[in-house]
């Protein structure tokens, strides 16, 4: 969780902007924004996908998933595929809601509400399932097709 908040203030201080900055371009006061980046407050799905898109990074870079960085243009989340996703990954692991739910601590009816699509996950509910499924948050929310988790590779040495 505490990676969200290093990675947006990388971004920014990168980019030579103030909290305050940032904040008027995602609509939000300043102390909701700096709250995010000191990872005190949960911030919406919504919000972290114009994150995303304003410094055109990928979600898994942004919440720390993987440290490699795709730049793309901007990217909506497709609310369909993150429900249809959701079930799809909780039955490939052949687990009821009720079992799901103890595993990741959340309530049975609030995941049972992201699969039916009647709730929207926070960012942080939505990292917590896809560290648990081990799969690419973009993924998730429908902005790649590949569930995995892309990393960068370690350059290999040859011993001659």
């Amino acid at each position: 969780m505490a990676y969200f908040g290093n990675q947006m203030l990388k971004l920014r201080v990168n980019r030579n902007l103030r909290q305050k900055d940032i904040a008027k371009i995602l609509d939000v006061k300043e102390n909701t924004y700096a709250k995010w980046e000191r990872n005190t407050n949960d911030l919406s799905l919504e919000k972290l996908n114009e994150i995303a898109n304003y410094y055109q990074v990928n979600l898994d870079y942004l919440v720390g998933l993987s440290q490699k960085i795709h730049t793309s243009s901007y990217q909506s989340i497709d609310y369909n595929k993150l429900k249809q996703r959701l079930k799809l990954l909780r039955k490939k692991k052949r687990l009821s809601q009720e079992k799901l739910s103890k595993k990741i601590g959340f309530a049975q009816t609030t995941y049972s509400s992201f699969e039916t699509g009647t709730r929207i996950p926070t960012a942080f509910k939505l990292f917590h399932i896809a560290q648990f499924y081990h799969v690419s948050y973009d993924y998730l929310v429908g902005r790649k097709e590949d569930p995995e988790i892309e990393e960068e590779k370690s350059p290999s040495y040859s011993l001659l």
